[in-house]
């Protein structure tokens, strides 16, 4: 959870840094004087250089301590400063850079005391005793250079763990660490590099140095018991630090990696369920922390996706949409068995002229509403709407059954939707009737038979329909209908298709008609007792 920003906070944030950088190096100091004390030279000059050594950095390594912290929060002030500001701040570019290249900068601060120790030391000797020997090599350079290792990779790893934690969320809000230019900072095998030299070099370095004094002291003339015995010591001391650390270590490495790796396996399995509330903190500007943009972004691209879908569903039928967009229907037509049922507002010219086009558009939003979703329970797809009508397509997208015989062609299915359709207008009547309204009422057309299915239109404006002498059937049933003042009228190739449904028992044969544009009348069926 993201804590309040105060005024004090960007000296909150820099604390941690200067203890992680305090504790790595009273680390490397305890190693580094534990090393020097095993692996210091047994000859008398060696001995001399010691105890000034000795003197030395009792001076040199407060002054480090205290030195190293301040150079740290001076270069990271404006991190530390941007993030004690209050809301609305943006970060610039180079809080940004300096975000991101903090760890390792900080661990190579870290380690510039040490080596400047391995030449500090030999050069006072020349300069004070007038040479140097290869005795003090364990004391003067292997020591420093253990220290300084285990310093720099201590600092990096737990400075690199802090950061990710604390300060790159708050600097880095939305992600997208790896579009910052001109940071230095590890990726993930620059990591497990750093790791391998505090875990493995640092303490094979010290079990070299240990062997070669233990060398040294028996070319000496020293008791092979009593030389043994302080390398054994030495080794099960050396064991214990290191495997302590390395552990420590190990921990923080493996929490960079598995903790993000767990929260995109958690945040994939989210999305595969369909939850796209999915929003990722992203850490690192490595592998891991392009992946965790890469699953942001993929997010958003899901988003947009279905929030274009929805609105291409508004505008297109959604049977329609998924058909196209799963390229599953021709582009240039085919021919379809289907059942049109054309859906018209009878009288409702008359309704408009006294009323408000607000209550105009009021109503007809209402009935198509209802109408719709009606029309989809029943299998259908809404073509399109014309004014205070709906055309409606039942069957056109009913695969073939084996043998290549055509299904009813959503003959039954349009039958139940229309006689659904007056009893939903009843209702919808009962509502408008409570508010003063007056009722509306319908004429509807149902035919069944070919239909050439297409994308119709101009070259940059089309739209995916049914054409054919069905639907012109079925649109002059809808207007003998009006004309009759019924509410439904089905032609016979309907009713032969849905001939063993329970709807079909509700009709009986009202006439034979003759529609313009056909030679040859129609037989037509209504409810009976209307």
């Amino acid at each position: 959870m993201t804590q309040p920003i105060t005024k004090h906070y960007g000296w909150r944030c820099a604390m941690p840094v200067a203890a992680m950088s305090a504790f790595s190096n009273a680390l490397a100091v305890y190693a580094s004087r534990m090393t020097t004390e095993l692996m210091r030279g047994v000859t008398e000059f060696a001995e001399t250089v010691r105890a000034r050594d000795v003197a030395i950095v009792d001076v040199y390594t407060p002054v480090m301590f205290v030195l190293l912290p301040v150079v740290f929060v001076i270069w990271m002030w404006p991190i530390f400063s941007y993030l004690g500001r209050t809301e609305g701040h943006q970060p610039t570019e180079a809080v940004k850079r300096r975000t991101l290249s903090a760890p390792l900068v900080v661990a190579l601060f870290g380690f510039a005391p040490w080596l400047l120790a391995v030449f500090l030391f030999p050069v006072l000797t020349v300069i004070q005793f007038g040479h140097w020997h290869p005795d003090l090599v364990s004391q003067h350079i292997l020591s420093p250079l253990v220290g300084g290792f285990l310093a720099a990779t201590s600092t990096y790893l737990l400075v690199d763990w802090y950061f990710r934690r604390a300060i790159i969320p708050r600097v880095f809000p939305d992600g997208r660490l790896r579009a910052t230019t001109g940071a230095t900072a590890l990726g993930v095998q620059g990591r497990l590099f750093v790791y391998l030299i505090a875990v493995a070099f640092a303490p094979t370095f010290t079990m070299v140095g240990l062997i070669r004094s233990a060398s040294d002291r028996m070319a000496a003339g020293g008791v092979p018991a009593e030389v043994m015995g302080v390398l054994d010591k030495a080794g099960r001391v050396t064991w214990g630090l290191y495997t302590v650390l390395g552990i420590g270590l190990t921990v923080l490495l493996a929490r960079t990696l598995t903790v993000p790796l767990g929260r995109m396996a958690r945040a994939l399995e989210r999305v595969e369920a369909g939850d796209l509330d999915v929003d990722l903190e992203v850490d690192s500007a490595d592998e891991v922390g392009a992946l965790e943009d890469g699953v942001n972004s993929m997010v958003h691209a899901l988003r947009d996706r279905d929030e274009i879908m929805q609105a291409f569903g508004r505008v297109v039928e959604p049977a329609v949409r998924d058909r196209l967009l799963a390229g599953r229907l021709k582009l240039g037509g085919e021919m379809r068995e289907a059942s049109v049922l054309f859906i018209d507002l009878r009288g409702f010219t008359a309704i408009a002229e006294h009323s408000e086009p607000e209550a105009v558009v009021a109503t007809l939003n209402a009935f198509f509403t209802v109408m719709t979703r009606w029309v989809r329970e029943c299998g259908g797809t809404v073509d399109k709407f014309i004014g205070d009508a709906m055309l409606v397509v039942f069957g056109l997208f009913d695969a073939k059954q084996p043998g290549g015989a055509l299904t009813d062609a959503g003959a039954a299915e349009g039958l139940r939707c229309a006689l659904g359709v007056m009893e939903r207008l009843r209702e919808l009547n009962e509502d408008r009737e409570r508010s003063g309204q007056p009722p509306l009422a319908v004429s509807m057309g149902l035919h069944t038979g070919s239909v050439l299915a297409g994308t119709i239109g101009a070259e940059d404006r089309h739209e995916y329909t049914v054409i054919g002498d069905t639907v012109n059937v079925a649109a002059r049933l809808q207007q003998a209908c009006k004309q009759q003042e019924r509410e439904l009228l089905v032609s016979e190739a309907t009713l032969e298709r849905a001939r063993d449904t329970d709807a079909a028992l509700r009709l009986e044969v009202s006439d034979t008609i003759s529609l313009r544009g056909r030679s040859q009348p129609v037989r037509v069926f209504s409810l009976a007792g209307a």
